[in-house]
């Protein structure tokens, strides 16, 4: 007859059991409670919360009892918000919710917790209850909202840094592979550069202030285009530009030339819509540019002091670019015979025969290309344009 002992070891062992979820409930962050489901938040009435609501400095009897509700603890400036969203959950017929807003301690610190709540409907009187737990992540949430004006820093220093560099090199450098930029490596890349032909001698006319407008709303549009068509600018002098294609993005060297195509025409079709604009402003003056393009292998990566660098491209063929540019003639666009050979069956260009290059010991083959007569396939659907 063992039976009496066998009971008395079994109440010994629930007591036990619930004297340790006393204990685990009482040290833990996460405050239990049920409550009925009214409609009126007013008939909330809690029917059971954990004691370790002592954490926030509040009685659980006090709630119990009526004296103080649980609304009474949230924020104010989040209550309308919170009791909405209870309002749309119900509605939904939700059963699960979570809520992450703010109490205030007896104290009156505020501090940062999750709600997570389900519905329970009790099988022995149908009632219906709200319950679940209360978590303090006061801390969690204070760590995140640091971390988050950490990175709105780190984007305006990235948007700051776009403005001075080209936005591959400001997109690479805060993914962090900085060597890949300021590393030389040798690349077979297709080089442009561009002037607006007598630009000093024509703004001589210019007020200052008219001439300061004038070049700044030419180089943003330049700009604009050369971002459209993935161009690296590389140097921006006065109202020159030096573009390169092929670092530090590169894709096949055929892409990179008819990218770099498209480009100098729209370039040039823009600066037809911008004399006129100019031109009804009052600035009697045509302005036009030349596009000098060549294809070849060039050192690429970060050149100057340890204290500023600039992402640029040099060597021979970089001159030959530059002296094509210089050779062409306004409006028009002069290329080179590599560049030819990778684009010639997207754009049909007139054989300039050979001209002599200042550092080159033979003639040059070129190539022009009229941005006003082309007709080529379009890059980015396939249509003819012309």
């Amino acid at each position: 007859m063992n039976w009496p002992i066998k009971k008395e070891n079994s109440n010994r062992e629930d007591s036990h059991a619930l004297a340790l979820a006393e204990m685990i409930i009482q040290n833990s962050p996460s405050i239990l409670f049920r409550r009925l489901a009214a409609d009126d938040p007013k008939q909330r009435k809690m029917v059971y919360v954990s004691p370790n609501i002592s954490r926030f400095g509040y009685r659980a009897e006090d709630f119990l009892n009526d004296t103080i509700m649980f609304r009474d603890i949230v924020y104010q400036g989040d209550k309308e918000k919170i009791l909405q969203e209870i309002k749309d959950f119900v509605a939904k017929e939700r059963e699960n919710y979570t809520q992450v807003y703010r109490i205030v301690t007896n104290d009156g610190e505020l501090r940062w917790v999750e709600d997570q709540t389900s519905i329970y409907v009790d099988p022995e009187s149908d009632i219906r209850y709200h319950q679940g737990i209360v978590t303090d992540i006061h801390e969690r949430m204070i760590a995140e909202e640091k971390l988050r004006k950490e990175q709105e820093k780190v984007q305006k220093a990235c948007r700051i840094v776009s403005k001075y560099v080209p936005p591959q090199i400001a997109e690479t450098i805060s993914h962090g592979p900085i060597d890949l930029v300021w590393k030389h490596h040798r690349k077979k890349l297709t080089l442009f550069f561009s002037d607006i032909k007598n630009f000093t001698k024509i703004t001589d006319s210019l007020e200052p202030e008219d001439m300061g407008n004038l070049l700044n709303e030419y180089l943003s549009e330049m700009i604009i285009i050369i971002n459209r068509y993935g161009g690296t600018l590389a140097q921006l002098i006065g109202d020159g530009l030096y573009v390169i294609f092929g670092a530090p993005n590169k894709t096949e060297d055929k892409d990179h030339a008819v990218r770099c195509l498209h480009m100098a025409i729209d370039m040039q079709l823009k600066m037809e819509v911008l004399n006129q604009k100019w031109f009804d402003s009052g600035i009697d003056e045509n302005l036009k540019i030349r596009c000098g393009i060549n294809t070849g292998m060039a050192t690429v990566g970060g050149y100057g002091s340890s204290e500023r660098k600039e992402y640029t491209a040099m060597g021979m063929q970089v001159n030959l670019a530059a002296r094509l540019e210089s050779a062409c003639k306004p409006g028009r666009i002069l290329i080179s015979h590599t560049t030819w050979a990778l684009a010639r069956e997207e754009f049909p260009c007139t054989p300039l025969g050979k001209i002599e290059v200042k550092g080159y010991h033979r003639p040059i083959s070129v190539y022009e290309l009229d941005p006003f007569h082309v007709q080529f396939k379009n890059h980015d659907s396939g249509e003819s344009v012309g």
